[in-house]
């Protein structure tokens, strides 16, 4: 190959030569394999101006590839998918460069603006999902079903249909969990990525110590969780591989055309919509839709739209000279899990096993058997409690990342941390730590933040980024709870069962906290304050909710209020968020709302 220089003085021969060349071979057979877009949708490219299809669906991601997937069943409806972005990458199959997606082509590189209650006033991060998968290509790939007092919630909030008992069976329809032997073989393939630490069984006896004895389940989401993920013999399992892959390919009513930028829906006079406007190989086409737009297009990504289009708040659209169609609370109603990030720990020498091998190894073992470390990921233990012990769904889902020593350019420690945007003092302590002991972190999560934020647009320009405002930290219960789980993380270290392991916390200087004194609550709340991130869990933007709910934007049927024609499939309809990882709640959206469309189109 180009640019490779042998550098050996001789060359090998005969069986040598043989073995040689056998693994060369293999190799570039496995690259192969990453760079194939064969296992995908192929992309329509004969799309006209004026064209018309049965359903648009814009948007190919978490959502908008199962809709794909279940309207172009019925072979008389035709189907088009606008999907912004392209094929995913090489780079995103492979489990451990998560954190390398980001600020990349696959992301829409988005920045949340500073919120007033953080400490912490740099912009951070808020990487969505750019091409096919939509943010199931950026995700950690974590898999949660979700809950009964989830989805009862929404129920109860006067949203009909959504109780736990009508929705869990189409979580069965799409799961195929590896080594599940009930033969339930839906699309989405799951499977666990099970870490042999010396430490593990000891830290999830710690937690029954503090009495979380359950394992985590969706009728009882308190306890541990060895969670599932979207990988599938080592490489990610997004959506768009599931939903829009080799079970569609041969559809012929199901067309999808790549770096396709819809700019807004096209509204009649009567409130119905008709079809959209969508920016492709630099110009503007309408295409029309005879039954239904269906916007998937992401938290962000779908409010935006539909502010362009005229629908939104009045003041907000008057101020930037939209003209308005209809005055909802769009881009409203924000929520996202945020995260703790400063609980540090150095470890034993005996809490994780010594690394074998090379990095070397590492990428061989990867590339010819899909196994080791860049086919896992640094997190996958859960830990879903509730420190006031009075309730039965949890406040808090603990974390934990456990970093062998020396290991900072070997593994994606390096990126993870970097993507939390530390301050340097802590990222340079951290990394000194590293090069002569193991390091733990916990990280603590709100499952249910009561904070609230906004989406709102820049400019009246379709092509500008819009404005996110997550609001963190907006309601001071927030803070509070982390306070609350730091206390319970601190307990947890000096149970029994860790104690062996002599876990030491880290200490650093954080900036302005330093006129408190360590360990007082008044610490933990200028720590929070400055040491919470997201954890990239968006949601909510589009409120689902009856007629009478000023908040609502789509109602029960996932249809936008007082328009013909419109819905929203995707997570910006979350009346509020779920409490473990999103990803499984949002492809169960996806799976009841095309079973709606269906339903109304079939009557």
């Amino acid at each position: 190959m180009e640019g490779i220089v042998n550098s050996c003085s001789g060359s090998p021969q005969g069986t040598t030569a043989s073995l040689f060349l056998t693994l060369t071979s293999a190799l570039l057979t496995s690259q192969c394999e990453f760079s194939s877009n064969d296992q995908y949708l192929p992309e329509y490219n004969e799309l006209r101006d004026g064209e018309e299809f049965d359903f648009i669906i814009v948007g190919a991601g978490t959502a908008g590839s199962v809709v794909a997937n279940r309207l172009s069943e019925n072979p008389n409806w035709r189907i088009l998918v606008l999907e912004a972005g392209t094929y995913p990458s090489a780079d995103s199959e492979v489990p451990s460069l998560t954190f390398h997606l980001q600020n990349t082509d696959e992301d829409w590189q988005y920045q949340a603006e500073p919120s007033e209650q953080l400490r912490f006033k740099n912009k951070t991060r808020c990487p969505c999902g750019k091409g096919l998968g939509g943010s199931s290509l950026l995700s950690y790939m974590m898999y949660f079903s979700g809950t009964r007092h989830d989805f009862d919630t929404w129920s109860y909030d006067g949203n009909e249909g959504w109780n736990y008992s009508s929705v869990s069976h189409h979580f069965k329809k799409f799961e195929n969990i590896e080594g599940n032997g009930d033969g339930q073989k839906g699309e989405l393939r799951l499977s666990q990525l099970v870490r042999s630490e010396p430490i593990i069984p000891h830290l999830i006896n710690a937690y029954g110590e503090l009495g979380y004895n359950n394992e985590y389940n969706a009728e009882k989401p308190l306890g541990i969780a060895n969670s599932y993920f979207t990988i599938a013999n080592g490489r990610r399992y997004n959506t768009a591989k599931a939903f829009l892959g080799q079970t569609v390919r041969n559809r012929p009513n199901l067309h999808l055309v790549l770096n396709a930028h819809v700019t807004k829906v096209l509204i009649d006079s009567q409130l119905h919509v008709e079809g959209v406007e969508v920016r492709l190989k630099g110009k503007f086409r309408k295409i029309f839709a005879k039954n239904e737009v269906i916007l998937s297009a992401g938290a962000v990504n779908s409010p935006q739209i539909l502010m362009n289009s005229g629908i939104g708040p009045k003041s907000h659209l008057n101020s930037l000279g939209i003209k308005v169609i209809k005055d909802l609370r769009v881009g409203e109603n924000l929520q996202d899990h945020i995260v703790y990030t400063g609980l540090f720990y150095k470890l034993d020498q005996s809490a994780l096993n010594p690394i074998v091998g090379t990095k070397i190894d590492d990428i061989y073992q990867y590339l010819s058997h899909g196994t080791g470390k860049l086919a896992s990921l640094g997190i996958n233990l859960s830990a879903f409690v509730n420190s006031t012990k009075n309730a039965d769904s949890p406040s808090l889902q603990i974390l934990h990342r456990l970093v062998n020593a020396n290991s900072f350019n070997r593994t994606d420690a390096e990126i993870a941390i970097d993507a939390l945007q530390l301050p340097d003092n802590i990222t340079d302590t951290i990394r000194d730590t590293n090069r002569n002991s193991h390091t733990g972190q916990f990280l603590i999560g709100l499952s249910y933040p009561k904070s609230r934020g906004k989406v709102t647009l820049r400019s009246s320009d379709p092509f500008d980024k819009p404005l996110v405002y997550p609001n963190y930290l907006g309601n001071n219960d927030d803070v509070a709870t982390f306070i609350e789980g730091i206390r319970f993380v601190q307990r947890l270290v000096k149970t029994k069962h860790l104690e062996r392991y002599h876990l030491e916390p880290l200490t650093y200087s954080l900036g302005d906290c330093h006129e408190f004194t360590f360990d007082t609550d008044e610490y933990w709340d200028c720590s929070v304050r400055n040491l919470v991130r997201t954890l990239y869990h968006l949601v909510g933007t589009c409120k689902m909710g009856p007629n009478h709910d000023p908040d609502a934007v789509v109602n029960s049927r996932l249809k936008v209020h007082g328009l013909q024609g419109l819905r929203v499939i995707d997570a910006s309809i979350m009346p509020s968020i779920v409490g473990p990882n999103p990803l499984g709640a949002i492809i169960l959206i996806g799976e009841k709302g095309s079973q709606m469309i269906k339903s109304d189109w079939y009557s």
